[in-house]
């Protein structure tokens, strides 16, 4: 009985063996045969490029008085578009679970003032950069703080996985997590914030949009200014390079940098 029950242990021992390897093999080609797929030979079948975006972030992308998505970065990927042969196809998503949207095949790229950091170039790749700007703190007109120096041990309204909170928390600051940038505001304005910080670009149209607002924006910096790109999954050359090629074409010939003017006034070109 003893030599019986070993015999059926290691047959029932070998069959789970032999089905969690070909269960293993299937889901390795799954994998491999979805990390493989040529992204741009399926937009172009497809006739759209799926793009992830915020769709709330003025002047980047919104919505204008007639409800139509609009947005110095709308315009650059319409251009994106055109090049490709294809229509965009815009998914507005709050900024936290924006990327993510790309892992599980929600869109194709995704472009939202993303800076190429280290971090995320280990997941993700980027295209050349379309866009420079510099991080800002703002506060209350009657905020005691003055210089982006004395932030330490004050409260940061900031989205959970942005770059701008970790820089203000490289400073000493807490954070008092929002969804995005209008949330951000809201939250000083009613003093469950004492600041904010986001791209120069985003607190410049806010005021003009909003004139009277009991916001100003300290002295002194509170990083490098950088540069944002085209964010994709990883390995997709041939995508990629298309993506690329359009910028550089649009960015050489004047076409961005007018798109640029006329949303803010300057030009925001890529520094070299």
């Amino acid at each position: 009985m003893s030599a019986m029950i070993n015999r059926r242990t290691v047959l029932a021992g070998t069959a789970f063996t032999g089905l969690a390897a070909l269960l293993a093999a299937c889901g390795s080609s799954s994998s491999s045969t979805a990390s493989s797929t040529n992204k741009l030979e399926a937009i172009k079948s497809a006739g759209k490029i799926r793009v992830g975006l915020e769709g709330t972030y003025r002047p980047f992308s919104f919505h204008d008085s007639n409800g139509a998505l609009v947005g110095f970065e709308k315009e650059i990927i319409d251009l994106v578009a055109k090049d490709l042969g294809v229509t965009a196809e815009f998914t507005e998503t709050p900024w936290d679970s924006l990327i993510a949207g790309v892992d599980a095949d929600r869109y194709d790229i995704v472009i939202n003032n993303v800076s190429a950091t280290d971090e995320r170039k280990q997941k993700y790749d980027f295209s050349v950069p379309y866009l420079y700007s510099e991080p800002k703190v703002a506060v209350k007109k009657d905020s005691s703080l003055q210089n982006v120096s004395e932030i330490s041990g004050h409260s940061s309204a900031q989205s959970e996985t942005s770059n701008f909170r970790k820089m203000v928390e490289a400073k000493g600051a807490s954070i008092v997590v929002v969804s995005g940038f209008d949330e951000a505001i809201e939250q000083v304005l009613s003093g469950r914030a004492e600041m904010t910080a986001n791209d120069s670009v985003s607190f410049a149209e806010y005021l003009k949009e909003h004139p009277d607002a009991n916001l100003r924006l300290l002295s002194g910096d509170l990083g490098t200014g950088s540069n944002s790109s085209i964010l994709l999954p990883k390995g997709q050359d041939a995508l990629r390079n298309a993506i690329d090629e359009s910028l550089k074409k649009h960015l050489g010939n004047g076409d961005i940098k007018a798109i640029y003017e006329k949303y803010v006034g300057e030009d925001l070109s890529p520094k070299n």
